[in-house]
């Protein structure tokens, strides 16, 4: 059912946005309840894995950010899941070129894990898509989204998924890079928490189809409470053109929403030109939302004599255009 010996694969890890996210009150669990509509982006890390004809261990390196290396990689966590939900024990080197900031309510680490879990299914013959979507929940909410087909609306903790008629979006993201803005999930939600009290208001219904007047984000509030530098900057895209703007997922990103990608261009240019003469000091992207998720590219080891490859996945990402204002 298997390769029989070492292989190599590549994909791309899209980031998102939610265009919606509403929050419900806390769980007994812990976590929250949401429906959320997510869609992924032009913009997308490069994930690498090499599988060994021997058993082995689970190794990730993430070149250039030493800080994202090792064990503790959403990425290696996803792998170790995997061999302990399958019964796998072949060796698993996990290599990523990272392109989607960290941290940033764009779910870089959550959307590496899942392209983990599709070359892993792809080497292994997995086709349960259940199963796999259990294990990635196992690792992180956003996951089970990556590893669906595209745009998606999620209940529960994300892991209810169905799909989403959206049209492209052209966006412009500001992300940041102060570390003193960084918002963790956790955090997010927590001082959503604080801000509602004991309860909250019950959870819309699902929406089949994407309309701008839905456009919206319940961690926005207490998010730009404690960070009101990151109004500064929604104001920013409004004033270049933006038709809404809203912070992404647990934020610290910003993006807006413009009529064509000429215009979100142009935006991006003139913010990451001038830096709209304000603080903080951001990254700026244009990008484009995407109807499906990428697919993935295996090939024998050169060392291998049957060694052949395939041609690559589609390549989102030279559709962005990412640079740093301030």
């Amino acid at each position: 059912m298997w390769y029989d010996g070492p292989v190599r694969f590549k994909t791309l890890a899209p980031a998102k946005v939610n265009l919606v996210l509403r929050v419900g009150p806390r769980r007994p669990d812990g976590y929250h309840d949401l429906v959320s509509l997510m869609v992924p982006l032009d913009l997308a890390d490069g994930v690498e894995v090499a599988v060994s004809a021997r058993p082995g261990p689970v190794t990730c390196s993430v070149p250039g950010r030493p800080d994202l290396d090792g064990e503790g990689n959403l990425a290696a966590r996803a792998a170790r899941a995997f061999r302990e939900r399958f019964g796998v024990d072949r060796g698993v080197a996990i290599r990523i070129e990272k392109r989607i900031p960290v941290t940033a309510g764009l779910g870089g680490g959550s959307s590496d894990a899942a392209a983990v879990l599709r070359i892993l299914a792809r080497a292994f013959r997995i086709r349960d898509r259940r199963a796999l979507a259990e294990v990635g929940l196992s690792v992180g909410s956003d996951v089970p989204f990556f590893l669906g087909t595209g745009p998606a609306w999620a209940r529960g903790r994300g892991e209810a998924l169905s799909a989403a008629e959206v049209p492209a979006q052209d966006l412009v993201l500001l992300y940041p890079v102060d570390p003193a803005l960084a918002i963790r999930a956790g955090e997010a939600y927590a001082w959503l928490d604080e801000a509602r009290g004991d309860g909250g208001p019950p959870l819309p219904r699902r929406a089949k189809a994407y309309r701008p007047s839905l456009l919206g984000n319940d961690l926005e509030a207490p998010c730009l409470e404690r960070r009101p530098a990151l109004r500064t900057l929604l104001g920013l895209l409004v004033g270049n053109g933006a038709r809404a703007a809203i912070m992404s997922g647990s934020g610290p990103t910003v993006f807006g929403v413009f009529p064509s990608r000429k215009e979100a261009r142009r935006a991006a240019r003139e913010i990451a030109t001038t830096g709209g003469g304000v603080e903080p000091k951001v990254q700026v992207t244009a990008v484009r939302t995407v109807q499906r998720q990428p697919g993935v590219t295996p090939w024998r080891s050169p060392r291998s004599a049957s060694s052949q490859s395939v041609r690559t996945s589609s390549r989102p990402t030279s559709r962005s255009r990412s640079t740093t204002a301030s």
